[in-house]
């Protein structure tokens, strides 16, 4: 790692494009939550599946068929489906969009949030393929980046309150359950990156999602599926299918 500092410094500040560009994304989020309603923010910030498979054509020549397309497309529909935001009643939320000044502003940011995480995820997934480094390097300079980056944001909202409680307050297991699964997490999405693509990533995602949502409804309780979770589950598991596999051999046959 020091040798990376010290030797390719160009090498090591690469890492600075996806850790701001998250950043950018996480902001853009929050506003974007801040002007449009649940329900059209969630829909329309599914779009950075398509943006990654875009960006994997531009940036990195990546050959995708017409069933590709069509099964990311239904990855898009499936995912929206399954985190249509719900009442605490467990009625779906309606759709309302009034195209005003914020609505516009909201529009742009959730888009403008959607592009820049699917060009973090394909930037890393650029990187991630060298052959110059291995990826526990990588993930190391990324994971730099990310908490310098955490730490200034943490200061810029919470400032005093860190001068005055420390940055460690109110720290428990359960807290540093959820820093090691985070991490884990984050290990795990950059060996799909470097061995897979951000493209079958986006469908891990979306799986993960469901496998999530169906452990809270079995285990805790505190979910119960209704219409809407279960066509875009389905949605979304047969679009891994297809992605993955192709049209089943009876459909191109009947086709042909």
């Amino acid at each position: 790692l020091k040798q990376q500092f010290t030797s390719k410094p160009l090498s090591t500040l690469r890492f600075c494009v996806p850790g701001l560009a998250y950043t950018i994304m996480n902001n853009l989020v929050f506003l974007s939550l801040d002007k449009l309603s649940a329900a059209v923010q969630q829909v329309t910030y599914q779009l950075k599946i398509l943006t990654a498979a875009v960006l994997a054509v531009v940036m990195l020549g990546k050959r995708i068929d017409r069933v590709q397309w069509c099964s990311l497309i239904l990855l898009v529909a499936g995912v929206s489906l399954v985190q249509w935001p719900r009442q605490p009643t467990g009625a779906a939320v309606r759709f309302e969009l009034a195209l005003d000044t914020d609505a516009v502003v909201g529009l742009v940011a959730v888009v403008s949030a959607a592009f820049m995480g699917g060009f973090a995820g394909v930037y890393m997934e650029m990187v991630l393929k060298q052959k110059d480094a291995s990826i526990w390097l990588r993930n190391a300079q990324l994971g730099i980046f990310g908490a310098v980056t955490a730490l200034i944001a943490a200061f810029v909202n919470d400032g005093q309150r860190i001068r005055d409680e420390g940055l460690l307050q109110g720290y428990s297991w359960r807290t540093l359950a959820a820093i090691f699964t985070l991490a884990t997490g984050g290990l795990l999405v950059a060996v799909v990156i470097k061995y897979a693509d951000n493209i079958l990533r986006q469908f891990s995602t979306a799986l993960s999602i469901i496998i999530t949502s169906i452990f809270s409804a079995v285990v805790l309780e505190d979910f119960v599926p209704d219409s809407l979770f279960v066509v875009g589950a389905f949605i979304a598991i047969s679009s891994t299918f297809l992605y993955n596999l192709g049209l089943p051999r009876w459909v191109t046959g009947v086709a042909g």
